[in-house]
């Protein structure tokens, strides 16, 4: 689908913030059930500026009252379009980056972005534990995905703090499918890594709890690593929460889901 044929579509979402699967060459789940979903989150502001700053960025330029105010101004912008209104009605949480460049992201990963995420799972939630399960060495063994549009983001993280809203929104698209969608979205939707997956983590610890029914894979799909059918993802695993991989092999699953994130 070209840009004309973009902006002849009356919504991009529906009336839960799922991202509407038109015109998908790859693997996709036209119509869903929703037995894989989230439960309502609530945004406070200041809990999760003082998340992401205690356990990822302490020394952050970024202000509580900048933080607050560039992540409403995004939440407001989504919600005025006709086009991306809809996406407001689904889960979103806001989250910010620090001011870095990062010459190899599997190292940054690991060693900094799921650390930083386990301190504060285990500190929102000290009964249960964040799990690492991948054993491999990510170092130099991770890239971004062309045409992800994440490479932006990585870019921007080399300029100033990165504030944005992180909205799981693709449910029951493969990876190739979501791929195909983000490039039919407006330029500023880009498709979450492995840092803003993080981040987002870690100032909204409990996106993935569910204490009735399942809520689903969330894969880190900008992410590209030695082979092309396998990637990485967060996971409940009851009430913890895990880190790992696994083979997609392209396939799509009723309980992966990606998230776009838009940056303000």
């Amino acid at each position: 689908m070209n840009a004309e044929d973009m902006h002849q579509e009356t919504k991009l979402f529906d009336e839960n913030g799922r991202c509407l699967p038109f015109n998908i060459n790859s693997p996709v789940n036209i119509e869903t059930r929703r037995y894989f979903t989230f439960e309502s989150v609530g945004i406070n502001y200041k809990d999760i500026y003082n998340r992401i700053k205690n356990h990822l960025d302490p020394k952050t330029k970024l202000t509580f009252e900048e933080f607050e105010t560039r992540s409403k101004n995004i939440f407001k912008n989504l919600q005025k379009e006709p086009l991306t209104e809809n996406i407001t009605k689904g889960i979103g949480v806001p989250f910010f980056l620090p001011n870095k460049s990062h010459s190899d992201i599997g190292n940054e990963l690991v060693n900094h972005y799921l650390k930083a995420l386990e301190k504060s799972f285990h500190e929102t939630n000290p009964k249960y534990d964040f799990v690492n399960h991948c054993k491999e060495d990510l170092s130099n063994q991770l890239t971004t995905i062309p045409n992800s549009r994440h490479g932006k983001l990585l870019d921007l993280m080399q300029e100033d703090v990165v504030v944005g809203y992180y909205y799981p929104c693709m449910m029951e698209y493969s990876i190739p499918a979501a791929i195909e969608r983000i490039n039919t979205l407006p330029s500023q939707f880009l498709l979450a890594g492995g840092f803003d997956t993080c981040s987002a983590f870690i100032g909204s610890p409990n996106l993935l709890l569910k204490t009735k029914g399942y809520p689903p894979l969330l894969w880190m799909t900008a992410l590209k690593g030695e082979r092309e059918d396998v990637g990485y993802h967060i996971e409940a695993y009851g009430y913890n929460l895990t880190f790992n991989r696994r083979a997609h092999l392209n396939h799509v699953a009723e309980y992966w889901a990606h998230a776009v994130v838009i940056l303000g």
